[in-house]
């Protein structure tokens, strides 16, 4: 019995051991040059298809963009995408024969993972041509000059060179070039890392961060409109703006590039650059904000409204999914099947011992790797519905093994079945003690729903960003967004207790 025991996990590993080796020669043969080279013009057949597709209306070019960093991109008070890249690529799509375009909010740091998983097809984010990029996504020729700057408090004489960063806060903004940059030229400096231009500049006036290390027009054109701050010295770094796209897309990428060249030739790029980024006189710079601007809310009630309602559809979504999956975890959890009840148990440990960030990340651009591309909303609801389940389940299984064992035996002396009795008698008594603790359950799933902002969903968190990036105006965008959140989890407070006192004359 006991040779037994041991000669299975024995034999099992030498069939992974075998399975590896044989994974190992597919991916040796799949490398051969002959490989390699088919799988060039397979990719090159695959990104002429995609423009023939793009240019009879058949696909929509999908663009990726943070849009909190003007004048490239930022947001109007209706919520429109604006700015030089948005013109710049309506316009270069045109040219190409584009005809339908789509931009898509997303954190800067999301963009080439969603260029990777194909969940975009172009990066339009002020984005640099590096070396380290160019290894997982293709670019256009520069259009546009960039270059890291440092700025710093109008009232700030200590810093005057890169040297004068050592032991500084240093600002700047997650998956951008400074982060790097600034590790390996000045590793002395404290970063600060922030997720929108906005915060970064704001971290100086507010006296967080000492400085600002980003790309020398961004900070001009804030400087231009909000002032407090000035640029020290000259650029640090060289680097120029391009536009991202897949591996994959080699085909669209030459036709941008094409089109790119025609617009500098007939004027009309130096007519655009013109527009967003000649001077502005500074008369913005100067002028007053009031501590609490109303004025903000009105102007952009549109956008909210419709962030809200995204935020509302993601919650109902989530809640509806995170109760059918707590149910039939803890059903799991409850069954007598060995093999069953592992797999409740399973999903309760993976899905509460790990982050919901790391669990959102991982189906949005994860799974494409893996052969599985869901939509954005799709993936938002399924995580957030998935995470909060993993807690029903145990509340679930919590509340059924309180009702007493007597009741299960009592239904079963009279006829009926393990199931029937579960159904008619024991969930029941059950639902009432789970009220309390799904009630705290769905205001923590209220909550946790802004994060699915991340992976571009519109909803009020990520509208509030937009906003902030337009208006500079944090504090009053902040509080109000807050106290909308603030309702939403009143309100399914306040639903679940009355809920509460009708069911418990059943007590």
């Amino acid at each position: 019995m006991e040779l037994n025991m041991v000669r299975a996990p024995i034999g099992r590993r030498v069939v992974a051991v075998l399975a590896g080796l044989l994974s190992s020669v597919l991916l040796l043969v799949g490398a051969s040059p002959a490989a390699a080279d088919q799988g060039g013009k397979e990719a090159q057949k695959e990104g002429t298809q995609k423009l023939d597709r793009l240019r009879s209306g058949q696909a929509t070019l999908r663009v990726g963009t943070d849009a909190t960093f003007p004048p490239f991109e930022f947001t109007d008070a209706k919520g429109g995408k604006i700015g030089f890249d948005v013109e710049l690529v309506r316009e270069l799509a045109k040219r190409v024969g584009i005809r339908k375009v789509t931009f898509t909010q997303m954190p800067f740091g999301n963009i080439v993972p969603a260029l990777q998983a194909h969940q975009i097809d172009v990066g339009a984010s002020a984005i640099y041509i590096s070396d380290e990029r160019a290894k997982v996504v293709d670019f256009t020729d520069v259009y546009y000059p960039g270059g890291l700057a440092m700025f710093v408090s109008d009232h700030n004489n200590s810093v005057h060179t890169l040297n004068d960063l050592a032991g500084k806060k240093v600002a700047v903004q997650v998956g951008t070039k400074s982060v790097e940059w600034l590790k390996e030229h000045q590793p002395r400096a404290q970063l600060v890392t922030v997720q929108t231009n906005e915060q970064m500049f704001s971290s100086v006036k507010l006296g967080q961060a000492d400085a600002v290390v980003t790309g020398a027009p961004g900070g001009r054109y804030f400087i231009a409109q909000q002032g407090g701050l000035k640029q020290v010295g000259k650029r640090l770094t060289g680097e120029n703006y391009g536009y991202a796209f897949p591996k994959s897309d080699s085909a669209v990428t030459t036709a941008f590039d094409s089109a790119l060249k025609d617009m500098k030739t007939d004027g009309s790029y130096a007519k655009l650059t013109g527009k967003w980024f000649a001077a502005k006189g500074g008369a913005k710079a100067q002028k007053d904000h009031p501590l609490l601007n109303p004025a903000t809310i009105v102007d952009s009630w549109d956008q909210i409204w419709h962030g809200l309602l995204v935020s509302i559809m993601v919650i109902l979504l989530s809640l509806c999914l995170s109760l059918t999956l707590g149910m039939l975890g803890g059903l799991a959890k409850l069954s007598k099947i060995l093999p069953v009840r592992w797999l409740g148990n399973a999903y309760v440990s993976v899905i509460r011992g790990t982050p919901f960030v790391v669990q959102l990340f991982f189906i949005y651009f994860g799974l494409p790797q893996l052969g599985l591309q869901l939509p954005p909303m799709v993936a938002g609801v399924f995580a957030l519905g998935l995470y909060s389940g993993s807690y029903v389940t145990e509340i679930f299984r919590g509340a059924v093994q309180a009702v007493d064992r007597g009741q299960i035996e009592a239904a079963r002396s009279c006829g009926m079945s393990h199931g029937a009795a579960m159904r008619y008698v024991v969930v029941p008594q059950a639902f009432l003690r789970m009220l309390p603790p799904l009630g705290n359950e769905f205001v923590s799933l209220t909550k946790n729903s802004a994060l699915v902002s991340f992976i571009t969903i519109g909803e009020l968190f990520l509208v509030g960003q937009t906003i902030i990036s337009r208006t500079f105006d944090a504090l009053t965008v902040y509080l109000f967004i807050g106290l909308l959140y603030y309702v939403l989890t009143n309100l399914i407070g306040s639903a679940t207790q009355a809920i509460e006192k009708k069911m418990a004359v059943y007590v």
